[in-house]
């Protein structure tokens, strides 16, 4: 049976499996805290690259849904939700924008210009990901933020202190780990 072609309806059962374990994956890396911020955040060893590496695959309608499904389990595992808002923000919004990497999709690497838009997809996508933080940040958390600069400018401080080392940490590991999952996919 081939299972690229295996779908149900309209569904294709290979995306489905690769989206289960992807969120799968986030989820044990996640779990796994290099540092943890006090309000929130924390720094893992690659847990937003699964779910990068799927929309990479499979594209941003797909991969937004498995970041979005991926933060509403993240919400369940212990996250901190003081508002409907802020918990649509901080959880499915924010792990959704991961899969806007999917815009990159179907990079040829082997290239200098795929290495480019392969890192640019990465960075729109935790990019978008810090924007919802800091909305999020500026909303609910202002109490936790200093008083004696704008509150857009804590809040981005706060939340660049965690997703700017998250990104880079998955930066260097699709560029070791992309080239590799392109040929298993062949």
């Amino acid at each position: 049976m081939d299972t690229k072609k295996s779908t149900i309806g309209k569904v294709n059962v290979k995306m489905l499996a690769e989206a289960g374990i992807m969120i799968a994956l986030s989820i044990v890396l996640n779990s796994i805290t290099l540092y943890r911020m006090p309000q929130g955040g924390s720094i893992t060893p690659g847990g937003y690259v699964p779910i990068l590496l799927f929309a990479l695959k499979w594209g941003p309608a797909k991969g937004i849904t498995a970041g979005i499904i991926y933060g509403l389990i993240d919400s369940l595992l212990g996250g901190g939700i003081i508002h409907p808002i802020q918990f649509i923000l901080d959880y499915p919004l924010a792990y959704g924008m991961l899969g806007l990497a999917g815009f990159g999709y179907n990079i040829n690497f082997k290239t200098a210009k795929g290495k480019i838009k392969l890192t640019a997809s990465v960075l729109f996508a935790t990019i978008m990901r810090l924007i919802m933080a800091i909305l999020s940040g500026v909303i609910f958390f202002k109490k936790y933020l200093p008083t004696d600069i704008p509150y857009v400018l804590g809040s981005f401080i706060y939340n660049i202190s965690y997703v700017l080392p998250n990104t880079i940490i998955c930066i260097i590991l699709i560029f070791i780990l992309y080239p590799r999952l392109a040929k298993i996919n062949k």
